[in-house]
């Protein structure tokens, strides 16, 4: 009996912070909130959401990072990784858009050796639209373009004290235009930037994370070969800066976060320069029964929602996610699927 009651005792505060935590968040964000640069600037495909399970909730989880796209939510989040996780997804969107991505994510444990616990993870990211009409300088039709944009991303995570991890993530960005030059070459862009990350765990139950993201990441072009009066031109992507909280209850049956962030743009565009309004995130899941789960979530007040199932298999796992998320530039929403396998 004393047992029990001593356990229920540990298990309330974790309870209270959880719950008080989040409701600070959902308060701060009942003020006005935009969309943190997700479109209009260089990068966009790397601020529209990655995986199901991430969408389903908002497109937040800056605090959680415990899954497949754990680096490209926060570069922390490899070291806390409990298995090794190889995951795909699958963007269909509207206006002839598409967004595919893969990455392999795990930590390292040092074990009894007292070697250094850590984490990485490696992906890909792909963005395209295809059937862009073409017209000539005398708007004649001059058939179809698409654009495709690449992210390769390597993420390393250190997990130097207990409760602790940091993580940077290295991304190589590469865009291309097929079919602009003469002789149907592409145009093309490369640039480099990077992330950076923080992750805190005081409870068992409970998370703390930092992130920002894109620093020194761009495109250069040059059209020089292109047009008679062709310029070198520098594109900077947003720099976002986020924060969120993570907490499981109820035997982790159910979780609840929420993520703030806002992003600065480094050239006036359309007479906006400098800090872009707050952007807020919140979401929860939940699993009903073991390994399958619901999900739904806020951002900036739009609502996703989501759902997922986790199939054992051999001591292994198949999981299979679908969300669909609000997209505030086109008719219709996303539909996001993504599979995973966990080992």
């Amino acid at each position: 009996m004393m047992r029990s009651l001593s356990k229920n005792r540990a298990v309330k505060p974790r309870l209270y912070a959880c719950c008080l935590l989040w409701i600070a968040l959902c308060a701060a964000g009942s003020g006005h909130s935009a969309e943190p640069g997700r479109g209009g600037y260089a990068g966009s495909f790397l601020r529209l959401g990655l995986g199901a399970r991430s969408m389903g909730m908002g497109g937040g989880t800056v605090a959680l990072a415990d899954d497949g796209y754990a680096a490209y939510d926060n570069p922390a989040g490899p070291a806390f990784l409990n298995r090794r996780y190889f995951t795909s997804s699958l963007n269909s969107m509207a206006l002839d858009r598409r967004l595919y991505a893969l990455a392999y994510a795990q930590s390292i444990r040092g074990g009894d050796r007292g070697l250094l616990n850590a984490g990485f993870s490696v992906g890909w990211i792909c963005a395209g639209v295809d059937g862009i009409d073409a017209r000539d300088f005398s708007g004649n039709d001059a058939g179809t373009l698409s654009t495709w944009e690449h992210c390769f991303f390597f993420a390393f995570a250190m997990n130097p004290v207990a409760p602790v991890s940091i993580g940077l993530s290295g991304k190589l960005l590469y865009h291309r235009m097929p079919d602009l030059k003469d002789d149907g070459g592409a145009l093309t862009a490369i640039g480099f930037g990077f992330d950076i990350g923080v992750i805190v765990k005081p409870m068992e139950h409970l998370r703390l994370g930092l992130t920002l993201k894109d620093l020194r990441s761009r495109y250069t072009w040059d059209t020089q070969e292109l047009y008679e009066r062709g310029t070198q031109t520098t594109d900077r992507f947003p720099v976002r800066f986020g924060a969120g909280v993570a907490g499981w209850l109820f035997s982790e049956r159910l979780m609840l976060f929420g993520d703030v962030e806002q992003a600065r743009i480094h050239k006036k565009v359309d007479d906006v320069k400098g800090y872009l309004p707050l952007s807020y995130t919140f979401g929860t899941q939940f699993s009903w029964i073991d390994r399958a789960f619901l999900r739904c979530g806020l951002r900036d007040w739009k609502l996703s929602f989501g759902l997922g199932y986790r199939h054992a298999l051999s001591g292994r796992f198949i999981q299979l996610d679908y969300a669909y998320a609000p997209d505030p530039v086109a008719p219709r929403g996303v539909h996001v699927i993504s599979w995973s396998f966990i080992f």
